[in-house]
């Protein structure tokens, strides 16, 4: 069975084939300054995400494939994370011995900073514990509202793998 029925089958992707595929900055990247992670591996018709960096730091080699991150343009700044209707994009950060992960988000309660979570992987199985820190923002004016969130945690390796959080009541 190929790789993307696997992948089709699951419905989500490993970390191992997301580093296959490059979407990861360098280490060295990732502790110097945020930046923006695509995971969307979906050749479909969409490009909210390379039209919402006003820094040009998103290209596709064509309108259906998935964008692809210049590190060195990008400053963070969330823009993809807002537009991505596929909700398939995330800021990376690892600073002070601490992982921090910028994510959309769109459940129920709504994020308060301070609040602990839960951290999960992709695919919706908890991998730790973290807490909301600032910037949390509610977006509108877009066709789904959403948050964007910025979860800390203690292990920076867990930036890799958290893609959703669950907000303890």
């Amino acid at each position: 069975m190929s790789e993307e029925k696997n992948f089709l089958q699951r419905g989500y992707n490993t970390t191992k084939e997301l580093e296959e595929l490059g979407v990861f900055p360098p280490e060295g990247m990732v502790k110097s300054k945020r930046v923006a992670i695509i995971e969307c591996v979906e050749d479909i018709p969409c490009n909210p995400c390379e039209h919402s960096c006003k820094l040009y730091g998103i290209v596709k080699e064509s309108f259906t494939k998935p964008g692809k991150v210049d590190w060195e343009l990008c400053v963070g700044c969330a823009a993809c994370v807002v537009e991505c209707p596929a909700l398939a994009i995330f800021i990376q950060e690892i600073r002070n011995g601490k992982g921090y992960v910028s994510l959309p988000y769109e459940m129920l309660p709504n994020p308060e900073i301070g609040k602990n979570v839960q951290l999960l992987n992709r695919k919706g199985t908890r991998v730790g514990e973290g807490k909301i820190v600032a910037p949390t923002y509610q977006v509108k004016g877009i066709a789904h509202p959403r948050w964007v969130v910025t979860v800390e945690m203690d292990d920076p390796q867990l930036s890799y793998e958290v893609r959703a959080i669950r907000i303890r009541k």
